[in-house]
Formats: structure tokens, C-alpha cells, sequence
């Protein structure tokens, strides 16, 4: 009867952590669904196209920092040990050097598309540069949250972006601002005040260093998990950018707005899964192994599936509708368009669990090649149906890229995570990334090292070197350089403290 207890208490936790992240998903997605039809309707469908290749390549970003910062610290539970409020700090001074870094090529992208005529562009370009380093910061603090499974903060720090953004574009309209410049200087402001409350929420004290240092170290792991979000990013995107360049901004502006109906209410399911899944199968795996992360996954494609395929109901039956009622009577011919998508998603779905056990388990080289597979897939169908169909050809190619990524991942699944599960649940916990001392990071309990203090002894068959683990059979084998079975010996030999 304990036994049983203490599961309802964990279901019943789960079920509401869940709740309040699609809560807070709910209100992320609404407001961005809110900008692109109140840009739609004030601006026009070329003024949406511009926006909308700007929000393209914000997905991007985000991708970049969830696969280099946030991913490895969720998948090795950093946000919820003893070292949390180091880790975290060391995460944001990591955020703020990422952004500085994309906000150089991408307002030097916008200067190029001004100089080369492509006025709608550039500006949406050049306006969102300076805003990243607010948007990451913020998607930061979200991610952090979820992390210490607290979803609740996420949401409030949500909230205050979406109060903050809606006053700012009301008093951006009310000055005379038209443009793609409206949405993104009313959202870079909203981020910039929850970045700032997102401080103050988590009582971290900025820092400026070790945020480098902190990638570098889990570049191991984190380059292919950014590998695997580019091409998938690649994949899921590549349809939206050629339909853009093919079609021009009025293309790109139907397909969003007929994307925006179907990803708006899906996207709330699905990132509300991942936001919760994967720390929980994290945890999982930790505490009850293969059988704990299979629970979770397939916990996490019922509620995606059943949730999403509810959703292209709707679209199916009322989809040319709601178009014309949201958007405007122009907007009544990409209804098939809009259909077509939402099959995409369902199928989509299907894969969420596979996804959440191969990062959980690290099998992230084989997930890079899966993407990359969709991302070839995705360009080969956009090429071939986008100038025979347009905008209904671009949403057949993301039936094509789904379906192949979809494919892919469950096959992958079924044949390697569980003989991976059992392997990581067979070792200690996973050690600091390096044997020498790093912000952030500290060496196993009562370690010492002929290098000095902060530094850790080496396990069987590895030396120290400059504070770094080297393979003594094989010196260019080390935990920052390739995989092999000199890494699966040092995930045997450390342990964090």
C-alpha cells in the first residue's frame, strides 16, 4: 500500500507539473500567435513574410542554445544537486556569450539584404539582432524552471514577457510603426524585462565568466545535439526558407499563417512534452532505469498524439474558416495548405518518446544521422513539388520530411536505446566533464592529483595532463576529443560528488 502511495504521489506530481507547463506553453504560443495575425492584419501578408523568415531563424537560435547549454545540463540533472546555483550561474554567463555571438553575422546578414534591395528583410534582420541576447536569456530562464521542476516560474516569467511585449506594441502601433519592426521591437522588450525578472526569480547573481569554458566542456555530447537540431532545424524549416525564395514574402506569408493555425495549439503539446519530458526522463532513468524511461516516453507520445490529432480535427473541419475569421478573406486559399500541415504534425507525434530516450540515453550521433536523413528528404521535396504546387507543394514536402524523420527515429529506437538504458543505469553517475578544476565544476569528494589542488586523480589506465583525463594507452583519445572506449572507461572510473 506505501508502494502504491508514494506512485499515485509521483503521477499525481507529474500530472501537475505537466498541466502548468502547457499552461505555460499555452501562453508562449498565444502571444506569438497574437503578434503574426495582429502583423497580418495591420501590416499585411509581405510584412507577416518578413517576420515570419525572422521567427524562422529565432528557432534556429534557440535550437543552438537548448542543444549547447540547456540540453546537457537537463540530461545530466544539474539544476537539481547541491551544485545547482553554480551550474545555473556558469549557464547564463554561457547564454549571454552565445547571443553576443549570433547577433555579429546576423545583423551583418541584414545589412547585406538591405544593401542588396530586400528592404522587408534586412530591416527584420537588423531589428532582431540586438534583441537575442534578451530572447536567449529568457528562453533561459523558462528552460531553468523546468529543470528544478518548478514549471510555475516559467510560467510567471512568461506572463511578464507577455504583458511587457503587448504594451510594447501598442505603443509602437500608436507612434506610426507598420513594419516587421513592430513584432520584434515589441518582443525584443518583452524579453529584456523577463531576462531581468528572471534574475531576481531564481536569485542568481550574474557572471561573466566561465560560460565559454562551460560549452567547451561539454562539446563531447552538446555538437551532437547542435548537429542533430541544425539539420533539424534544416529539415522542419528548410520548406518556410525555399518557400520564401521561390515564392517571395507573399508565399512565405500564407504558409505562415496557415502554419500558425495548425504548430499554435499543437506546439502547446509538444514543447509542453519535451519542456517536461526530458527532465523527467532524465530522472527517471537515473532512479528506476530502462523500465522508468520507457514509462515516460510513451507517457509522452499518448498526450502529444492524442492531443495533436484533436487539434487537426478541428483544422480539418473549420480550417478555411478560421483562416478567413483570423487572417482575412485573402487567406481562405491556403486551407488545404493548412490541412496538409496538420497531418504533418500528427504524424510527427508518433516519435516524441523515441526522441526523449536516445538524448536521454546519448545516443546522440545516431540522432544527428536521423535528422540528417529528413533534412535531405525535406530539400529534395521542396525542390520538386513547391514549383509544380506552391504553397501547397511546400506543406506536401513537410508531409515527406515527417514521415522519413518519423520513420527513422522509431527504427533507431527500438534497436539501441534500451541496450543503452541499461548500460548508463549500470554506471555511476555521470562525472564533471573535466578533471581539472572549471567554473562551475567540482571534482569528485576527498579527489586529489598530483597536479595541485582542484584537481582529481585519474582512474585506471587514464594520467592527468594539465588538468585534463588522457588515455594512457592512447593520448589522443581524452573526454573533450573523440568517443570511443576510452570514454565509456571514464564514465566507469569518476563519479560527481
Amino acid at each position: 500500500m506505501r508502494a502504491l502511495g508514494r506512485r499515485l504521489l509521483v503521477h499525481r506530481g507529474l500530472g501537475v507539473r505537466f498541466a502548468i507547463t502547457g499552461a505555460d506553453q499555452c501562453v508562449a504560443s498565444l502571444s506569438n500567435f497574437a503578434v503574426g495575425v495582429a502583423i497580418a492584419r495591420v501590416a499585411g501578408i509581405a510584412a507577416l513574410g518578413a517576420y515570419s523568415l525572422a521567427y524562422v531563424f529565432w528557432l534556429a537560435f534557440a535550437d543552438f542554445h537548448r542543444a549547447l547549454i540547456v540540453e546537457p545540463m537537463t540530461i545530466d540533472n544539474d539544476a537539481r544537486g547541491p551544485e545547482a546555483p553554480a551550474y545555473i550561474g556558469t549557464g547564463l554567463a554561457a547564454e549571454v556569450a552565445l547571443g553576443a555571438a549570433l547577433a555579429v553575422p546576423v545583423a551583418g546578414a541584414g545589412l547585406a539584404l538591405l544593401v542588396c534591395g530586400q528592404h522587408a528583410y534586412g530591416v527584420a534582420f537588423v531589428t532582431l539582432a540586438p534583441c537575442l541576447v534578451f530572447l536567449l536569456v529568457q528562453d533561459y530562464w523558462r528552460w531553468v524552471g523546468f529543470m528544478k521542476a518548478m514549471p510555475a516560474k516559467a510560467l510567471v516569467n512568461d506572463v511578464v514577457f507577455d504583458v511587457i511585449q503587448g504594451a510594447a506594441f501598442g505603443a509602437l502601433f500608436a507612434i506610426g510603426v507598420r513594419s516587421s519592426v513592430l513584432a520584434i521591437c515589441s518582443w525584443g522588450l518583452g524579453a529584456l524585462v523577463a531576462a531581468l525578472f528572471g534574475l531576481w526569480q531564481h536569485s542568481v547573481t550574474p557572471t561573466w565568466r566561465g560560460g565559454v569554458a562551460r560549452m567547451r566542456e561539454r562539446w563531447w555530447m552538446s555538437r551532437w545535439l547542435l548537429a542533430a537540431s541544425l539539420t533539424s532545424w534544416g529539415a522542419s524549416q528548410a520548406y518556410v526558407v525555399l518557400t520564401g525564395i521561390i515564392l517571395g514574402p507573399v508565399g512565405i506569408g500564407g504558409l505562415r499563417a496557415a502554419q500558425s493555425l495548425v504548430s499554435g495549439p499543437s506546439l502547446v503539446l509538444l514543447q509542453a512534452g519535451g519542456s517536461v519530458g526530458l527532465p523527467e526522463a532524465s530522472r527517471a532513468l537515473a532512479e528506476r532505469g530502462w523500465m522508468g524511461l520507457r514509462r515516460v516516453g510513451r507517457a509522452v507520445t499518448a498526450v502529444g498524439a492524442i492531443g495533436v490529432a484533436a487539434v487537426a480535427v478541428v483544422v480539418l473541419l473549420f480550417g478555411r474558416r478560421l483562416l478567413v475569421l483570423l487572417y482575412g478573406p485573402p487567406f481562405a486559399r491556403f486551407a488545404t495548405t493548412a490541412d496538409l500541415l496538420a497531418l504533418s504534425m500528427v504524424i510527427g507525434t508518433l516519435s516524441l518518446g523515441a526522441v526523449l530516450c536516445l538524448k536521454t540515453t546519448k545516443l546522440t550521433g545516431p540522432l544527428f544521422r536521423r535528422s540528417l536523413l529528413s533534412l535531405v528528404v525535406s530539400i529534395a521535396a521542396v525542390g520538386v513539388l513547391v514549383p509544380l504546387f506552391g504553397v501547397v507543394g511546400a506543406a506536401g514536402a513537410a508531409v515527406a520530411r515527417v514521415t522519413a524523420m518519423s520513420s527513422s527515429t522509431l527504427v533507431l529506437h527500438w534497436r539501441r536505446s534500451r541496450s543503452a538504458a541499461e548500460a548508463v543505469s549500470k554506471r555511476p553517475p555521470e562525472p564533471s566533464l573535466r578533471f581539472g578544476a572549471s567554473p562551475g565544476l567540482a571534482p569528485p569528494s576527498g579527489a586529489s592529483s598530483p597536479d595541485g589542488p582542484g584537481t582529481t586523480s585519474a582512474p585506471p589506465g587514464w594520467r592527468v595532463e594539465g588538468g585534463r583525463g588522457v588515455d594512457a594507452e592512447d593520448p589522443a583519445d581524452t573526454r573533450g576529443g573523440r568517443s570511443g572506449t576510452a570514454y565509456q572507461r571514464v564514465l566507469g572510473g569518476l563519479q560527481r560528488e
